[in-house]
């Protein structure tokens, strides 16, 4: 089962700070316990205790906890090949996927029975996970679809969430997403949004703990990994991704992937197994 999902339940007084991050696979985070504040690139979610956030692959997004405060959450990582051989999984995460989108949050609380409800599925689906019995594989594959159900029933009934567009950071991240191939300067951004480019740089730091040029990177290289994937050339790939120079791509993806773009493609069906 490690090789298609993995499941943790963690509980501990956590400190260190965490960066900007993207994963290959489908993360479903349940959060327990504890005072954190969750950025996924341009939307933040204050988190309460019954709160799932669902995280598609190649999305940045870090937590920020406060320090010495107990610190507990469920953290489901399903990986694209196992999606894509369940057909009853697969459907799941495509009709969530739309519904994020319609509903505009990424984050569904739940309480009282129904977080008792879903307590209740991670627990079983982690005793299954640990278990060496051959009947585990498809009694969780059963509870995945379950945890999968609750959620997309919530989202279902939620109303949709309203567009905050009160942080300049926001709307900087969300513009650098729809232009990533043709990524602005921090001059044009600054000139876009009326601010100088000092305060924005600034602004965007105590946000993400990282630059505009090492988030204009990262998103460049998922981009490049999803075209690597589908079959494209790693010249073509650093033209598309609108890198200037080869080398300059070449850099950047070895830099964040440990792989050079050729290595990558060759180990595509390892790495996605």
């Amino acid at each position: 089962m490690k090789n298609n999902f993995q499941i943790s339940h963690t509980k501990e007084n956590y400190t260190k700070p965490v960066l900007f991050h993207s994963h290959d696979f489908f993360e479903i985070y349940f959060f327990l316990d504890g005072n954190v504040t969750y950025y996924i690139e341009n939307e933040v979610y204050t988190l309460e205790r019954g709160d799932i956030l669902v995280i598609p692959p190649g999305k940045l997004h870090r937590p920020v906890i406060t320090e010495n405060a107990p610190y507990e959450r469920c953290v489901l990582w399903l990986y694209s090949h196992y999606i894509s051989t369940c057909e009853g999984i697969d459907r799941m995460v495509e009709k969530i996927t739309d519904m994020i989108a319609a509903k505009n949050t990424r984050r569904v609380h739940f309480e009282d029975e129904g977080l008792r409800v879903v307590y209740r599925l991670f627990d079983k689906l982690l005793t299954d996970f640990q278990s060496a019995e051959e009947v585990s594989r498809y009694t969780a594959e059963s509870e995945i679809i379950l945890i999968l159900g609750e959620i997309l029933e919530h989202l279902q009934h939620m109303e949709k969430s309203a567009e905050d567009q009160t942080d300049v950071v926001r709307q900087v991240i969300a513009y650098l997403n729809a232009n990533i191939v043709h990524a602005p300067s921090l001059e044009e951004l600054a000139d876009t949004f009326f601010v100088s480019k000092y305060y924005l740089s600034h602004k965007f730091k105590e946000h993400t703990k990282t630059t505009i040029h090492q988030y204009i990177l990262m998103k460049k290289v998922n981009l490049a990994k999803e075209l690597l994937e589908k079959g494209e050339a790693p010249q073509e790939v650093s033209d598309l991704c609108g890198f200037s120079t080869y080398s300059n791509f070449y850099k950047a993806f070895t830099s964040q992937t440990g792989f050079s773009p050729r290595d990558y493609r060759r180990h595509i069906p390892y790495l996605l197994t």
